[in-house]
């Protein structure tokens, strides 16, 4: 082998290697990681320079991740092996009888490598490949998987901002507008934006998600892993559980008091087979009924009136209490 062509190949390796070590961090933050910790420790694996920190403990404790892993270091051997190879050929190959002109090539070929990597540092080069390599790398696994592709994007403590790829879509968003999927009152998740056809759409209480859709959310991560992943699996279960949850409507709020509608899919234990003055739902928690509407007509409400299942309650009170007595 040529001394020229030890070199080409060498730098084609370096960026390929560059490229591979991108690809595991993207399948590192797919699994749930931040960016800059899934960059870091997909350098270190990939390199095999160990990586002895506490964040470590973020892989060796998921199973996936694991896995990523292990292929990840395999890879970074393999490719080291053929790099210290090719080194190997270049020195050998190098002729002392023509040792000008090999300079000069060695000087071009190195000046025009150092030139691609700092071409590609430049910030907007830098933003362009690492979305094509994301959007590569989750073109693949959604074509793979059942399962919506969730990728934190900032993480503040137990809350997260987070980039989910509707693959298989929620039972609580199935054919719901944002507003009637109870998203943000029930489970404290924002919808921050939603991207359709590779274009933002513009979201009102009147948007449906829909499948295909990338939504950017934020709130604490585990409850919207919990509500987004293995969907497929849980979708019966989650089906059976809306039935029975109560839906509640923020009419207005006063600080910390507020006024709401709840649909009565399930009668809270304090109210069940009680009147309203045996439950002591105003004295114990300092919560107002102000009317009732059964089977779509306004019921007298007084003291021995029986909260029943299917009902819709207006009441004024401490929305936490509120929340307390008709969620939990």
């Amino acid at each position: 082998m040529t001394l020229e062509l030890s070199i080409i190949l060498i730098i084609i390796v370096i960026i390929i290697y560059i490229i591979a070590i991108k690809i595991y961090s993207v399948l590192l933050q797919i699994t749930g990681l931040p960016e800059n910790i899934a960059n870091y420790q997909g350098i270190s694996l990939f390199t095999n320079c160990g990586y002895t920190t506490s964040e470590s403990e973020t892989i060796t404790n998921n199973k996936f991740r694991r896995r990523i892993s292990l292929a990840c270091m395999i890879t970074g051997n393999f490719f080291s092996v053929i790099i210290v190879s090719l080194i190997v050929s270049m020195i050998s190959s190098f002729s002392l009888e023509h040792e000008k002109q090999t300079y000069i090539i060695c000087l071009v070929i190195v000046g025009v490598f150092l030139a691609i990597i700092i071409f590609t540092q430049l910030k907007p080069i830098k933003n362009l490949i690492s979305k094509l390599i994301q959007g590569f790398v989750k073109h693949f696994i959604n074509v793979a998987s059942k399962d919506n592709v969730i990728t934190i994007v900032e993480n503040f403590g137990s809350y997260s901002i987070v980039e989910i790829y509707i693959h298989k879509m929620p039972n609580f968003l199935k054919n719901k507008t944002i507003h009637e999927s109870k998203i943000k009152v029930t489970h404290d998740i924002n919808i921050l934006s939603i991207k359709r056809n590779k274009r933002q759409i513009e979201i009102t209480r009147n948007t449906l998600v829909q499948e295909n859709d990338v939504i950017l959310v934020y709130g604490q991560y585990n409850k919207i892993k919990e509500l987004f992943s293995n969907v497929h699996n849980k979708e019966e279960q989650i089906e059976e559980k809306n039935e029975r949850f109560n839906e509640i409507d923020l009419i207005d709020n006063y600080s910390s008091q507020a006024m709401v509608e709840v649909k009565i899919n399930e009668v809270p234990l304090v109210l069940s087979e009680k009147t309203l003055f045996n439950s002591g739902i105003k004295e114990r928690f300092g919560i107002n009924i102000i009317f009732i509407k059964r089977n779509e007509e306004i019921i007298e409400v007084d003291k021995d009136t029986i909260i029943l299942k299917g009902d819709k309650i207006v009441l004024f009170g401490p929305y936490l209490a509120i929340k307390n007595v008709f969620l939990y």
